[in-house]
């Protein structure tokens, strides 16, 4: 497999692509078993990114941007129920966790656990836990 890259921002006005770990199944030494490896196939330039590059917002050196995609499951864990290698899914803006009270209630919208330790996902390929909130597309879509 070639590198792994990703789109980083360096401060106002600056981005750059950089090498960055390929993404594994894992939260920190633990396996993670409801989550995913995507392939990025396509990504969304979000306002929230147009905002931190702008200097609008601050962000951290090396904050790896995007997360607005669209990706081949390459990877799933065994407790992932709904999607299989081979989906082609897309991921919104929020990463909902699924566990929290707001999750449970069906509005993972306003998650309390939004994933902010993760990279983004302009580039390369990514791992996410697979949430109610991944889509995933029918192949007949895909061949209209």
């Amino acid at each position: 497999m070639s590198q792994n890259h990703g789109v980083a921002y360096i401060k106002t006005g600056e981005v750059e692509v950089q090498s960055i770990d390929y993404p594994r199944l894992a939260i920190g030494d633990r396996k993670c078993e409801h989550g995913v490896i995507l392939k990025i196939v396509s990504t969304n330039i979000c306002g929230s990114d147009q905002h931190m590059v702008r200097g609008r917002t601050t962000a951290p050196s090396g904050l790896i941007l995007g997360h607005e995609i669209t990706g081949l499951v390459i990877e799933a864990g065994r407790d992932v129920e709904f999607i299989k290698v081979g989906d082609l899914v897309s991921v919104p803006f929020n990463i909902a966790c699924g566990r929290c009270r707001n999750c449970k209630a069906g509005q993972t919208g306003i998650c309390l656990n939004v994933n902010p330790s993760r990279p983004g996902a302009a580039y390369g390929y990514v791992d996410m836990e697979a949430r109610l909130n991944m889509l995933w597309f029918l192949m007949q879509i895909l061949t209209c």
